[in-house]
């Protein structure tokens, strides 16, 4: 293991020239798969170009952990994933990743109804406290600003690069490899099979798993996904929290997509949605939105005008169209070239879904008939 925890670089002639799976993307989502895959016994490789996991998206992502959600097959997937994350039997630490502030989240009035259905199906699952707040001024140190709020007390955040580390650390104590700093070139349909092209060597697999966020919008050859993937802007500011301003929990305004969360005890990250489509996925901060970002989260945390900014930072997250006709989305999409696999877009949701998802898609990998000994 590397001082931060994470596994030792591998590349070069240490590349395998064969494996069961290969997950490309050392991101949550990529780890979250590829740790479900070598606990079921597969030969799994990880493939990523950066120097170190979760350099990308997953990194820069608000980290933000909560049962609900407005679209009943992420709600599907984030419900069990809480689960995961509350629970420190699943993690190599030995303790469980969640931050437990609570999560609130704000909507219409007219939702009520919709938001107490939600918690009772929560609480129903969970065992656990979750609850709808109207006709207050707050909830958990967020102002409503004349909203309604679901109050999920057992819910909170994680840090994405905690998680992504632990479970590549599972996945290595099983047999896995992970390989970093390894860029792929292409993936080929070699008589039926997938054969990876990598700057460090072909390595030939039995499936192969594309888990690659925003770069998704602009693969390499081979990695496509069926369906057409966008990046967009995502940007948040962190923020020094000083006494009087009150510790808080998680929240997401439904009415306007702004968000908060704690970061420690005298930080806040703080953001809203940037909606700048096709954009580098390193692009430079947008000074003018971090301002606007203060301005308009001012009603929910009124100390933020005095908070000093400490950072901006910018990413991108991969979006895709939602399915027609109501229909729940494939958790896989094919690629074009045999037995190979692309992760659907989150649209931003991927930490929350991570622990649900790495194990259905597993699940769908260790059910093909190119992986015969997963």
């Amino acid at each position: 293991m590397s001082r931060d925890g994470t596994p030792v670089l591998r590349r070069g002639a240490d590349l395998p020239p064969r494996a069961d799976v290969v997950v490309v993307g050392a991101g949550i989502t990529g780890a979250a798969v590829a740790h479900q895959l070598a606990r079921r016994g597969a030969h799994v490789v990880v493939l990523d170009g950066a120097a170190r996991p979760a350099a990308g998206a997953t990194g820069h992502s608000g980290g933000m952990v909560r049962a609900f959600d407005e679209d009943p097959a992420i709600a599907a997937l984030a419900l069990p994933s809480l689960a995961a994350y509350r629970d420190p039997g699943r993690w190599a630490s030995g303790r469980a990743p969640l931050h437990t502030v609570g999560a609130v989240t704000v909507a219409d009035p007219a939702r009520g109804p919709a938001l107490r259905q939600a918690a009772a199906r929560i609480n129903d699952a969970l065992r656990s406290s979750a609850h709808v707040v109207s006709g207050a001024a707050e909830a958990l140190g967020i102002h409503l600003a004349g909203g309604i709020a679901l109050v999920e007390p057992e819910a909170g955040w994680v840090a994405p690069a905690e998680v992504t580390g632990d479970w590549l650390r599972q996945a290595v104590a099983d047999g896995a490899a992970v390989h970093r700093a390894v860029r792929v070139r292409a993936v080929e349909d070699d008589g039926g099979r997938p054969a990876v092209v990598t700057d460090a060597g072909v390595l030939r697999a039995g499936a192969v798993v594309s888990a690659v966020g925003p770069w998704a919008a602009d693969p390499v050859p081979g990695l496509r996904p069926a369906t057409c993937v966008r990046s967009r802007s995502i940007q948040v500011s962190i923020v020094e929290r000083r006494t009087p301003a009150p510790p808080h929990a998680t929240f997401v305004d439904l009415r306007t997509g702004r968000y908060a969360k704690p970061v420690g005890t005298d930080r806040t990250l703080i953001g809203m949605p940037h909606l700048v489509w096709d954009c580098p996925v390193d692009a430079p901060p947008d000074l003018a939105h971090a301002e606007a970002t203060v301005s308009a989260l001012t009603p929910h945390l009124p100390w933020l005008p005095t908070a000093r900014r400490i950072t901006t930072v910018r990413a991108a997250d991969a979006y895709a169209p939602a399915p027609g006709g109501g229909a729940a989305p494939a958790l896989l999409e094919g690629t074009g070239v045999p037995h190979v696999w692309s992760v659907r877009a989150w649209n931003g949701g991927g930490v929350k879904t991570a622990p649900e998802a790495g194990r259905r898609i597993a699940d769908a990998v260790a059910a093909d008939s190119s992986a015969p000994s997963v």
